[in-house]
């Protein structure tokens, strides 16, 4: 028997692997949280820049004409 640990990215993972328990494929074991590592894109950008990223990103919104 092999034991692996799977990071879940949504519900829908957790629903899917409860199917496969309840057919016998596998069995879902509770570990004591650990910290997971950072994702590998986080942090890719500084918060300054993110932030001037944003300011722009509103500023060009707010020059649109719209008629909603």
């Amino acid at each position: 028997m092999q034991i692996i640990t799977v990071e879940l990215l949504n519900d829908n993972a957790l629903i899917l692997l409860q199917q496969l328990e309840r057919l016998n494929v596998l069995r879902l074991v509770v570990s004591p949280k650990k910290k997971l590592p950072k994702r590998r894109w986080e942090g890719s950008i500084s918060k300054e820049t993110a932030h001037k990223m944003l300011q722009y990103v509103e500023q060009s919104r707010n020059e649109w004409e719209r008629n909603i």
